[in-house]
């Protein structure tokens, strides 16, 4: 925090001096030999600048951070942890899935043509009955894309097998099949980053005909009982009747 500070302040010194040489220039060409013209409009600048990017920062905080209030205050208001099955109904589209323990999601996030909300087993942040976090941490998504051409479900198995080609990630299951009565593609494997390996669950499901969603599953760890977890939420897609 101390460093953090140190170098606010050198950056607000930089920017204090290059407006007062602009001012300090400007009273030249008028024929004024004076500091307290430039020393004036150089800090009324700079506090703007301030201003401005403190704005700016706030706003890109509430950009990321409101998505995920609701989680937050879930974790607050339920600090026990929460084990079991039950149903997730999306608050905005006619769609459930089947979650398991502190699965909880984020609101909707609007990137280009993909909205997405991520989520995350809650219980990930609090303590059990004998003071310790879990071990492993499941994530999940839930992408819908609304544009969708051609035929998607064999887009996606392409785009698949391309980065299993390239190395990034390795199948061990896919295909074609049915969940709920709509047609889908699902698969399961090893992703792989810079920072190690990732267990992944996919399932893509065509909900109408340029309408899909994708439900995934990410772990650490697969020992079969989080694999049975992962596998039933990702095939547990279905549409529900809308709310009146």
């Amino acid at each position: 925090m101390i460093i953090l500070t140190l170098m606010s302040l050198v950056v607000l010194a930089f920017v204090f001096a290059v407006f007062f040489l602009i001012f300090k220039f400007i009273w030249l060409l008028c024929k004024k030999n004076t500091n307290k013209g430039p020393l004036i409009g150089a800090g009324i600048c700079t506090l703007g600048c301030t201003v401005l990017l403190a704005f700016a920062l706030y706003m890109g905080y509430r950009a990321v951070i409101s998505p995920f209030e609701g989680i937050i205050a879930n974790v607050k208001a339920n600090p026990a942890p929460v084990y079991g099955e039950r149903t997730y109904t999306d608050d905005k589209y006619p769609i459930a899935l089947t979650v398991y323990d502190g699965m909880d999601f984020s609101k909707w996030i609007t990137l280009g043509n993909i909205q997405l909300k991520a989520g995350i087993d809650t219980n990930a942040f609090k303590k059990d009955a004998a003071g310790k976090n879990p071990d492993d941490v499941f994530f999940s998504l839930l992408l819908r894309q609304a544009d969708a051409t051609g035929d998607p479900l064999e887009k996606v198995r392409e785009e698949l097998a391309t980065a299993q080609a390239n190395r990034k990630i390795e199948i061990a299951d896919s295909a074609f099949t049915e969940i709920n009565g709509l047609p889908a593609y699902q698969a399961n494997g090893e992703a792989y980053s810079d920072r190690g390996k990732l267990n992944f669950w996919l399932t893509a499901v065509q909900a109408q005909p340029h309408t899909i969603y994708y439900v995934g599953a990410l772990t650490l760890q697969n020992t079969p009982e989080i694999a049975e977890k992962a596998q039933s939420m990702t095939h547990s897609f279905k549409l529900v009747p809308a709310a009146n």
